[in-house]
């Protein structure tokens, strides 16, 4: 299929003009599981995009990016529903009684889109392409232990740890842990292992691709064309959705909920994740090295109201931990709203300016509502915020990260070590709060080797209980995953954290006209 219409109209600026809200409605049932209907050509609309966007699974900072990257390509291992790990590209693994040591089996007979059979050299390139001092790679903190990465014969590779870590097949699921030829460094041709083959990318545009008629997975990759389209106005989303132009949207808030609930042909998945919205402060960038000023912000957020105000999910206590995790430190006292505390931690910090609050919808459906709702409950306690509303292009790479104070946007992740080590550990390429404690790296060191249950309960209890207090991140609530998914769209279901089926919706999904 072309990426124009017959009326010469790009798809994607048909979207993003679009502005059919009043035709929004209905809410339909989850699609059951039936035998696939091959073909069709499937649109989803996703948040995340840039100019500056890549190919490189190392630049990767967005779950649009991610769905990009499972459109194409594979990792080592995949998520599945109830957070079940399977092998993807490695078909089983086995680990040395300390689990330091683990040997993966790859599966043979996979190629890459170039027609090149995939080996035990191109593994071993593709995961050290995200290791060492001067990695920018998103996935460069949970790669930090390896030591090595070794081949051990065509198809199987030894991956050696300085640490044990009962979690690494877990990290290998990582959207950045793409398996790509060996020695590839221009990554604009796309290839890589995946259920479609690219045709054309615009970055922070869209990406076309047709099915790869030599996938290995048999029962994936049911529609013959994807295009993944990066559509940032949530409004233009939602009609896109509603008017047919999109199969899938992500990110649907809870206003718009209620509207399509009027809707026939048009349902909502939904569902618990550990996915947040932080308000993210740098620990080492004055007024937030001052920690009376940090606990003053957490102490404004009234939690309850946000989580009224944008209907739905379930309050945070300041650490990215979710209450559905096994390590949740559920026995941590509340944090309440309490102007008064957080008047007494502002006069504390000796702070009486203006703190400029940058926000984007891109981090968040509603986070100009949440920073609103915010600067009000924070104006009561004495502190001032001014919100500086951010372009959506180019948020990720140009205010995330660099900007001082802002609202972020985490998805969940499989594990309680993945989450800690990708935010909060001092060597994470993805530590957006710049909060760097030793103590704290060795805790998660010593937990994530830990194979005792209450053991590792215990210290990942304390972890939490160190950002509790002392971090840069105010988290009010962990959201629900809420995807807008056209009835013809079946096939879909949840699986681990992310939204849009684990962000592998394009290769688990088929339509059925």
């Amino acid at each position: 299929m072309s990426a124009y219409n017959a009326n010469g109209l790009t798809r994607r600026g048909l979207i993003k003009s679009s502005a059919a809200l009043g035709m929004i409605a209905g809410l339909g049932l989850s699609s059951a599981r039936a035998a696939p209907t091959p073909g069709g050509t499937l649109v989803v609309g996703m948040t995340g995009g840039a100019a500056s966007d890549s190919l490189d699974p190392r630049t990767f900072s967005s779950s649009g990016h991610a769905m990009l990257g499972f459109t194409l390509g594979n990792c080592l291992t995949e998520i599945e529903e109830n957070n079940e790990l399977v092998g993807e590209l490695a078909e089983s693994w086995e680990a040395s009684s300390d689990a330091k040591t683990w040997k993966f089996n790859l599966r043979q007979g996979v190629t890459f889109h170039n027609g090149q059979s995939m080996t035990s050299d191109d593994v071993v390139y593709s995961l050290n392409l995200h290791r060492g001092e001067d990695s920018t790679s998103g996935a460069a903190g949970l790669m930090g232990d390896i030591v090595n990465i070794a081949v051990d014969g065509p198809n199987a590779v030894v991956i050696t740890l300085s640490k044990a870590n009962a979690d690494l097949p877990f990290l290998l699921s990582d959207f950045h842990l793409l398996i790509v030829p060996n020695g590839t460094e221009d990554f604009s041709a796309g290839v890589f292992t995946g259920p479609y083959r690219m045709e054309e990318f615009e970055p922070g545009d869209f990406l076309r691709a047709s099915r790869n008629p030599e996938y290995w997975k048999a029962d994936r990759a049911h529609v013959s064309e994807v295009e993944v389209l990066f559509v940032e106005d949530r409004a233009a989303r939602i009609s896109g959705l509603v008017t047919g132009e999109l199969h899938m949207a992500q990110q649907i808030d809870e206003q718009a909920i209620a509207l399509i609930e009027a809707t026939p042909g048009v349902h909502i998945e939904s569902h618990p994740s550990g996915g947040h919205s932080p308000i993210l402060m740098h620990c080492d960038t004055a007024p937030f090295d001052n920690l009376d000023l940090r606990l003053a912000v957490k102490y404004s957020m009234d939690r309850q109201q946000i989580i009224d105000q944008l209907n739905g999910g379930v309050l945070g206590n300041d650490h990215p931990i979710p209450p559905s995790d096994p390590f949740y430190a559920a026995d941590i006292p509340q944090r309440p709203y309490d102007p008064e505390r957080a008047a007494f931690h502002v006069r504390e910090s000796g702070f009486d300016g203006t703190l400029p609050l940058s926000i984007s919808n891109v981090a968040g459906a509603r986070s100009e509502e949440m920073a609103t709702l915010f600067q009000q409950t924070a104006g009561l306690a004495g502190l001032n915020i001014e919100i500086v509303r951010e372009p959506d292009d180019g948020f990720w790479s140009n205010v995330w990260l660099k900007k001082p104070f802002m609202i972020g946007a985490w998805g969940g992740r499989p594990t309680a070590d993945i989450m800690l080590t990708t935010a909060y550990h001092s060597e994470a390429a993805w530590n957006d709060t710049k909060w760097r404690r030793e103590q704290f790296d060795q805790i998660i060191e010593l937990a994530r080797g830990e194979t005792d249950f209450d053991r590792r309960k215990a210290l990942y209890h304390d972890a939490q209980l160190m950002i509790h207090e002392d971090g840069g991140a105010g988290i009010p609530f962990f959201r629900n995953n809420q995807d807008g998914v056209r009835d013809e769209v079946k096939g879909f279901y949840p699986a681990g954290s992310f939204n849009m089926s684990g962000l592998r919706a394009v290769e688990r999904v088929w339509l059925e006209s």
